[in-house]
C-alpha cells in the first residue's frame, strides 16, 4: 500500500470510529407489542405485590405473575409480573382451559429444570377478582414432584392473595 493510501485509509478508519462507537451505544428498540396479544394495563399495586412476594420466595421461585380481566375488559390478561415486559399480555387459550378446572395445575418442564403452575386467585376474603390466576415457576431443586411444587405454589400464592384487600385495590 502507497504511503497516500495508508494516509486516506487511516482517516476513512479514524472518522468511522465515532460513528461506530455511536451505533454501539445506541440501545436497542424494544418490539412494539401487538395489540392483537397486548393491551395496555395499569396495576400497580399488582406489581408491587409481585415483586414484594418474589423477593420473599426468591430461593423458591423463577417466575411470578398474576392474569386477571381488568375492569371494563373483557380479555383475561397479565396484569403483573416479575418481567415488566410481559405486563398486558393476554393469557393463552391452554392457561384459559387450566383455570376452568379451578384446580392447581403443576407442569414439568424438563429442558428449564422446573415446574409451571397456575393457580386459582382471590382476594384476602375469598371474592372473585374476574378470572384471577397466579403463575409461578419452581425450580426442580425445590420439588421433587408436581404434588411438592403445586405445595408450595399454595404457600405463595395464599401469600399473594391475603394481600389483595379488592380487584379494586390491584388497580390502584
Amino acid at each position: 500500500m502507497s504511503l497516500s493510501a495508508a494516509r486516506i485509509f487511516l482517516l476513512f478508519s479514524l472518522s468511522m470510529a465515532p460513528v461506530a462507537a455511536f451505533a454501539q451505544d445506541k440501545p436497542a428498540k424494544a418490539p412494539a407489542q401487538d395489540p392483537s396479544t397486548y393491551m395496555h394495563v395499569h396495576a400497580p399495586y399488582a406489581e408491587e405485590l409481585v415483586n414484594k412476594v418474589k423477593a420473599a420466595h426468591n430461593d423458591g421461585l423463577v417466575k411470578l405473575g398474576i392474569h386477571a380481566v381488568p375492569s371494563g375488559e373483557t380479555n383475561n390478561v397479565i396484569i403483573a409480573n416479575i418481567t415488566p415486559s410481559k405486563i398486558g399480555k393476554k393469557s393463552s387459550a391452554g392457561d384459559m382451559k387450566n383455570l376452568a378446572t379451578g384446580k392447581p395445575v403443576a407442569k414439568r418442564l424438563n429442558k428449564d429444570k422446573t415446574f409451571d403452575l397456575l393457580l386459582p386467585l382471590t382476594d384476602a376474603k375469598g371474592r372473585d377478582i374476574d378470572g384471577g390466576f397466579v403463575v409461578m415457576e419452581v425450580p426442580f431443586t425445590k420439588a421433587s414432584n408436581e404434588e411438592e411444587a403445586i405445595a408450595i405454589g399454595v404457600v405463595v400464592r395464599d401469600d399473594v392473595q391475603k394481600q389483595i384487600p379488592s380487584k379494586k385495590a390491584l388497580y390502584k
